[in-house]
């Protein structure tokens, strides 16, 4: 038995360093023991031969970055407001005197079809309005197949070999924009979001009146240019005395153009049918059938508010409106709002002539010291003091003028108070002696108070340095410094002050004159 005991001893004692050992990538291989102080494997815990457990090594992870994947979003449409331009005319063997017609044209073109508030899109219209959206994105698309597809070349037949990483980096951007052109090309248009109706918005120029320059190429390559759903052009000639204008409307969208008009006649002739010309554009702005009112209000600047909404302030000669029944509301300060409803039939031209009933928001009384002066409301002579009218609804700029006094200018409203009683200034010589004065004596205090302020900071620092040296030293003679530049500190303090108030008094009086000077 004790034989037994001690073999088994022996076993295990020679089998210690075999099961001490951590096999895998960098092991000991079985039956031998790692050196003293070695990791004997990479990732591990080990443990040598002595016993002690090694320091653990890990191995670093690369992480493959995802490959970047093609961009298959749909396109949005970016385009906030429904754009019409109006190009110059083309001019052909024009007269010096009728060179202006290729400017004067289109500008009264233009003025036919202003006030057009939205464009509404035809059903037909909405599907090629995105068809064309997916052929600008398109032809972005082309532009940068062909600029990478150069990029490639230049590292192929280049006078250095490319890295194989630059030459793949570039294969990757070539096959992800490829991807984005053949999603474009195989997409459903419909998918594309896009507002029925936009504001019309009228695209400016550099030439005379603001229009666009003479296009000189395709109008689908100019409309793309200049950000155009419609161009407006033509050109103008003189043939054998008479004036044959050629006027095209070219819509984007659709790719084609969608109005023409000729007309050959005498000068005023030709201005005279541009009404007409007008007509038939308006339809394609507005995209729908309309009525034109014409607003003619009393008093002018009366407001009209069409179904709720407020069109227009003021007279307006051509308002654009949808056929059918509308609510028209015209209202004024200081009148009573009048409602009516109107039945526009389409193409109808209908004037709206209305005059408001006036109301009265009280009277105020204004007189002046010395009587007897001219009273001006917005350059309207009143009468003179003591003068009492009624209170404007709308702020308005009184003056009260008297010979041998400066004149007196104040404000009217509906909040003036029921009595105004001004003192006139006698004249005393040109306004602007008196600014000047004004001026220079605000100058002149504002020079003082600056050469005030070095001595009581000056006398404040002296002040300091000598409470300093006089509490470490104990002298008489600092302690008697000390207090006069602490007196002196004090006295330039209310020196500075009282500059100050006079530099503030001097200031408003200077306002106060130039503020008289200026009316």
């Amino acid at each position: 038995m004790k034989a037994a005991a001690a073999l088994l001893a022996i076993l295990l004692v020679f089998s210690l360093p075999v099961f001490g050992q951590t096999y895998g990538t960098g092991a000991a291989a079985p039956g031998t023991a790692a050196a003293t102080g070695t990791t004997a494997a990479t990732g591990t815990t080990a443990t040598t031969a002595t016993g002690t457990t090694a320091a653990t090594t890990t191995t670093p992870t690369t992480t493959t970055p995802a490959a970047p994947k093609p961009d298959l979003s749909v396109p949005m449409d970016t385009a906030k407001e429904w754009t019409i331009g109006f190009s110059i005319f083309g001019a052909e063997g024009l007269s010096p005197e009728n060179a202006y017609l290729a400017f004067s044209l289109p500008l009264l073109l233009a003025d036919e079809v202003s006030g057009l508030a939205t464009h509404l899109y035809g059903k037909e219209e909405g599907v090629l309005a995105r068809q064309l959206i997916v052929s600008r994105e398109l032809m972005t698309v082309e532009e940068s197949i062909t600029k990478t597809q150069k990029e490639r070349d230049a590292l192929l037949f280049g006078d250095t070999q490319p890295t194989p990483s630059a030459l793949k980096g570039v294969d990757d951007r070539l096959s992800l924009i490829l991807a984005r052109r053949d999603f474009l090309q195989t997409m459903d248009p419909t998918k594309i979001e896009m507002k029925e109706e936009k504001p019309v918005a009228v695209k400016e120029g550099t030439e005379v009146g603001r229009l666009l320059d003479l296009p000189k190429v395709p109008p689908a390559t100019y409309c793309a240019q200049k950000g155009l759903q419609l161009l407006v052009g033509g050109t103008v000639r003189e043939v054998e005395g008479y004036l044959v204008m050629d006027a095209w409307a070219y819509d984007a969208s659709m790719g084609k153009v969608v109005f023409e008009t000729r007309e050959a006649a005498q000068r005023d002739e030709l201005y005279a049918s541009l009404p007409n010309a007008g007509k038939e554009l308006a339809s394609l702005i507005l995209g729908r059938q309309w009525s034109k009112l014409s607003f003619a209000p009393d008093p002018p600047t009366s407001s009209l508010y069409v179904d709720g909404k407020l069109l227009v302030s003021g007279g307006s000669p051509a308002l654009y409106l949808a056929p059918g029944d509308h609510e028209i509301v015209v209202t004024s300060p200081g009148c009573i709002e009048e409602t009516r409803t109107l039945t526009l039939e389409p193409g109808a031209e209908l004037p709206l002539a209305v005059t408001l009933v006036r109301t009265s928001a009280g009277t105020v009384a204004i007189s002046s010291e010395p009587t007897g002066a001219n009273l001006y409301v917005d350059s309207i002579w009143m009468g003179t003091t003591p003068f009492s009218l009624e209170r404007p609804f709308t702020r308005s700029r009184a003056v009260l003028s008297l010979p041998g006094y400066y004149d007196l200018p104040f404000s009217l409203g509906v909040d003036s108070p029921p009595q105004l009683t001004f003192t006139l200034q006698a004249d005393i010589g040109p306004r602007d002696v008196a600014q000047k004065k004004a001026r220079d004596e605000f100058y002149i205090s504002f020079a003082w108070f600056a050469v005030s302020l070095p001595l009581p900071l000056f006398s404040y620092a002296f002040y300091v340095d000598n409470y300093i040296r006089a509490f470490v030293t104990e002298a008489q003679s600092d302690q008697l410094t000390s207090q006069i530049f602490s007196t002196s500190y004090y006295a330039g303090v209310g020196i500075s002050a009282a500059l100050f108030v006079w530099m503030v008094f001097r200031i408003i009086h200077y306002v106060n004159v130039s503020n008289q000077v200026a009316g």
